[in-house]
């Protein structure tokens, strides 16, 4: 008869836990994690090549890096991004961002980038700037 009222109770008790750790959702990632460093240099390649900017964009902070394990692993991140001097095509100049903001002019993207590495598969399949 205890059964009766002992089993609801834990049912409800692994619905309620079960909630907040989702299977297969995005989880909060190291910034420091090779395949996160890898997927935002990406993301940053990748957004100067598409961008009609006559001037390389850099990396000013990083605000959240979130990873979710698919057929591979999508990588969502947001960044605060600023112009620098280089102009796109300058052969390996280390571009510093400009240190007057009115030059930097900062914006914030967040870029969905979805990757394979076991194949060398990389992707960037959202961007929002």
């Amino acid at each position: 008869m205890m059964w009766k009222i002992v089993l609801p109770l834990l049912a409800a008790g692994f619905a309620v836990g079960s909630c907040a750790m989702m299977v297969g959702g995005y989880r909060d990632a190291d910034v420091n994690d090779e395949g996160v460093q890898n997927a935002l240099n990406f993301a940053v390649v990748e957004h100067n090549r598409r961008s009609n900017d006559m001037f390389l964009s850099q990396v000013q902070e990083v605000v959240k890096v979130q990873k979710q394990v698919v057929a591979g692993i999508n990588y969502s991140i947001t960044l605060r991004m600023a112009k620098t001097p280089c102009r796109k095509g300058s052969a390996n100049e280390v571009c510093a961002i400009h240190q007057d903001p009115e030059l930097a002019q900062p914006y914030e993207c967040t870029f969905t980038v979805w990757s394979r590495p076991w194949t060398s598969e990389i992707k960037l399949t959202k961007q929002i700037c």
